[in-house]
This record gives C-alpha cells, structure tokens and sequence, in this order.
C-alpha cells in the first residue's frame, strides 16, 4: 500500500472537528426507553473524572469475542459545536463566540479481541493535551483558539496504552489500530503504538481536515488502504480488516471530508463503531446535524445511510463520543426508529 507523509494542514479552524461526550454506568430497566429518549437525563451521567472501562462479549462464527469501552478521558466543546441546526459557512465564528459550554464528555476508543488478532479502534487523547503549550508546536493561534473552545480532562491513567496493559494487551497481541480520522482525540494516543500496524483510509490520509501532523511521532507511517467493491448493502464498499470479513471498514463521509467507521458483524448483531458520524444517537434519530462538519451534504447522507442500514439489520450504533456507547454496547442495544 502507499505510504506518505501527512501534509501539513493550518489555521484556527483546523481544530472545529473535535469533539466527545460524557457518561455514566448506572442500570436502568428500561434501557431501550432511556437511550431513544429525545432529551438527555442529566441526573443519570456520573463525574467523568472517574475512570471507566466496559468490556462485553459477542459471539463471532461460534466463537466469543471480547470487545472493551475504554474512555481516554475527557473533554467539554461549545454548544453550539455540539449542535447547530442552522450550519452555514460563519458556523465556526458562531462556535468561537458562544459561551456556553457543553457537560465534560467522554472520548471513547475500542478494543476487540478478535480471534485473528486484537483489533484497536481509534487512540484518544494523552495527558500532554493539559499541558498549556501543547498546541504550541501546531501555531500559536491554533492554541490561543483551543484554550477558548475546549475543555479537557485527561490523566495518564486514562490514555489507551495504560489501559491495554492493565486489561491484559500487550502490543505483540494487536494485529493493527485503526483510526476513524486523523483529529487529535483520536491520534492522540498513537505514541503507544510505534511497533503496530495503523491503518487509515488513504484518502483520509492524503486530504485531512482539522489534522496536526506537528502533533504525530515523526516515525508514523500508517497503512493506508482503499475501500473495496463489497456486497455490504447501502454503503456498496469496504475494506476487509480481517480474512474472514466480519470486520469492515465503511465510508461514513462529513464529520471530516473521508471520515470511516468500522462495522463489526457478530453472530448477534452488527456493531458500528461510528468515530464522529455525530456525537450521541439522538441526533441521528432526530436528523440533528453536529455543529461542525467538513461537508454536511455528507453528512446528511451518512445519516441516512445508517438509518436505512439499521431497518434491515440489528445494529448497534456506537460513536465515539456518545455518553451511552459503553452501556449500549454491554445491552447490546439496537438503534430503533419510528
């Protein structure tokens, strides 16, 4: 496959793709009702400060797959870069200057130990990003922009390759990361991963948007790969992450120009793991586009992808940022519309 250095990317806005959410883990009879809800029950999200791992296990061609939540900390935006139902071309000026920020939300990466090999989902954030001048390196008024917008809280114990090692992971055991998109919540968390293959679609790779590549070790050189013709209904092609194909990396365009997801088809229901299609499941039940994209045309038709995917599939949705991707995952919780 090509491999390339990352082109450089600039300016204020380049930071607007970010954005996570919150969470809690306490139980709920019914579920289902809690997580379709149009309005977020504040009183059931727990501090984030907390560290949380959730792990459940999937059936898989007869065989059972553990797949672990982990939350690599966390971080508050903007409301408005949360939600913005009137989005147009001031949408980040409108971001800058709203002075409402959301609850500390969590940031979200995926483990599945996959019968070939440990599959990595994402990287998250590192304690570094507390540092007051770790933007510094990107420009100066990238940091000046990330100080007024965003809140992070990210400790040591929270970083990814902390946590592998406390679930028993070891680097030699993962057969490769995958990243959903090249935003720093996302990459972040690279540096645990010098000797493992990443890989990353190759459009993504060539034109990122939001991306800091003065942020990424000097030593990644990613895999980068093409989305193949699939028989996969609606979204027509994917890349195979594994030789039996049950692990399937799809476009899900908008959130950033060639932003992926990573679709799991387990014996008991196919999982989405969605990076930042859009920050909880009520918004893709409501047709609530995120504040902030890079195309929302796109947008809107990953959304109805998704949607029509899930009429004909039982499909959990997970993004990345959602406060209830971890419980939805354990329940097994299907994205159900009306």
């Amino acid at each position: 496959m090509q491999r390339r250095d990352i082109n450089k990317s600039t300016g204020s806005t380049a930071l607007l793709g970010m954005i996570p959410i919150s969470h809690f883990s306490k139980k709920n009879k019914d579920l289902n009702l809690l997580f379709q809800s149009n309005s977020e029950d504040t009183k059931l999200i727990e501090s984030v400060h907390q560290l949380i791992t959730q792990t459940t296990t999937v059936k898989c061609n007869g065989e059972e797959v553990k797949i672990h939540a982990i939350q690599t900390g966390s971080v508050a935006v903007k409301q408005a870069h949360r939600s913005n139902r009137t989005a147009h071309f001031l949408t980040p000026i409108k971001i800058s200057l709203d002075k409402n920020f959301t609850e500390f939300m969590p940031i979200w990466t995926w483990a599945i130990e996959h019968p070939e090999g440990t599959i990595v989902i994402d990287t998250g954030e590192n304690a570094d990003v507390m540092k007051p001048d770790y933007l510094i390196p990107a420009g100066k008024l990238v940091a000046k922009y990330s100080k007024r917008n965003f809140k992070f809280e990210v400790s040591k114990e929270n970083e990814i390759g902390f946590q592998l090692r406390k679930l028993g992971i070891a680097n030699d055991s993962i057969k490769n990361v995958v990243l959903t998109h090249l935003h720093i919540d996302h990459t972040d968390g690279i540096k645990d991963f010098k000797n493992v293959e990443i890989i990353v679609n190759e459009q993504e790779y060539k034109h990122p948007s939001g991306h800091f590549p003065e942020l990424i070790p000097k030593w990644f050189k990613p895999k980068t790969v093409k989305y193949q013709k699939d028989n996969l209904e609606i979204f027509e092609e994917a890349y195979p992450l594994t030789k039996s194909e049950d692990l399937l990396l799809i476009p899900t365009n908008g959130h950033s120009k060639n932003h992926s997801s990573v679709l799991f088809k387990t014996d008991e229901c196919d999982i989405l793991f969605a990076g930042d299609v859009c920050y909880n499941q009520r918004q893709i039940l409501e047709n609530d586009l995120p504040g902030i994209n890079v195309n929302y045309k796109e947008s809107k038709k990953t959304f109805e992808k998704i949607k029509t995917y899930a009429k004909n599939n039982n499909l959990v949705f997970l993004p990345s940022h959602d406060s209830y991707s971890g419980i939805r995952l354990m329940n097994k919780i299907k994205l159900e519309q009306e």
